[in-house]
């Protein structure tokens, strides 16, 4: 078997964005472990995770030389190109892909962020076989990357004000707007960010408000007006809500600002 060819078509399956051709390359028991995040996945989610990532990938990959025999497989090297990039004009960083084989097909892949040379690449292969199973092993098949990801898109939501002020706003919903899973979405905003849904919308509605009182031209200010227009229910549930994001009661914000309430 052609190691080497293998492991270029899995290069080459990746810039195309073809998770089916690589899950068909890959053995039923392989795994993956990514060196930079240091984490593992294989088994039942093996597949989401490629899918997830090959998705969310902005970049593409060029071979760099002829692929390095190791004792148990090869090493590719590549390097990587913003997607925007198709002639490869501004090379982003270099990286090398440990591969090691069963029965024909892809049993494990470990991708480093480096470029040594062929000699400390060899070391680095043997060493990345005892990653498999080590490393943190991924869930769901949500890697650390692409759960950033989904962080910095609920970041971004949380100032858009047709997504926060939406009264009809569910989780399925902020989950199509941040283009992910809702299963991946609860486990950002529960273990990530250490929070709730509802509490999400909550604080941001909070913010919002914070803004709406702060930019009153006029020197009185109606807190059932602020509480309606920053899409709370009651003002109840704003006043929680405001105690909550900040710290103090909103009549308390607005005597920092010097501002009267009607």
């Amino acid at each position: 078997m052609n190691y080497e060819k293998l492991a270029n078509r899995f290069n080459a399956a990746w810039n195309d964005r073809d998770a089916s051709e690589l899950l068909r390359l890959m053995h039923p028991q392989a795994s993956y472990y990514d060196a930079f995040w240091q984490e593992t996945c294989s088994d039942k989610h093996l597949a989401k995770f490629m899918r997830i990532n090959i998705d969310s990938d902005s970049r593409w990959y060029r071979s760099k030389g002829s692929g390095i025999p190791t004792p148990n497989g090869v090493v590719i090297r590549y390097e990587t190109f913003d997607e925007n990039d198709l002639a490869g004009h501004e090379l982003l960083y270099n990286g090398s892909m440990v591969f090691t084989f069963a029965d024909n097909l892809i049993m494990t892949v470990s991708d480093y962020y480096c470029d040594p040379n062929p000699v400390g690449l060899v070391a680095i292969a043997q060493r990345a076989e005892g990653q498999h199973g080590r490393a943190a092993s991924v869930e769901r098949g949500l890697s650390a990357h692409f759960a950033g990801i989904i962080s910095r898109r609920l970041a971004q939501a949380a100032t858009d004000e047709d997504i926060i002020l939406d009264r009809s706003l569910t989780v399925t919903k902020l989950a199509e707007h941040v283009d992910c899973s809702v299963m991946h979405l609860f486990h950002v905003l529960e273990e990530i960010k250490d929070t709730t849904f509802l509490k999400y919308v909550s604080e941001c509605r909070a913010r919002y408000a914070s803004t709406l009182i702060t930019e009153k031209s006029r020197s009185v200010v109606r807190f059932d007006e602020v509480a309606e227009q920053s899409g709370f229910e009651s003002i109840s549930a704003f006043n929680e809500a405001f105690l909550s994001t900040f710290g103090i009661t909103a009549d308390e914000y607005m005597e920092k600002f010097g501002l009267k309430i009607n």
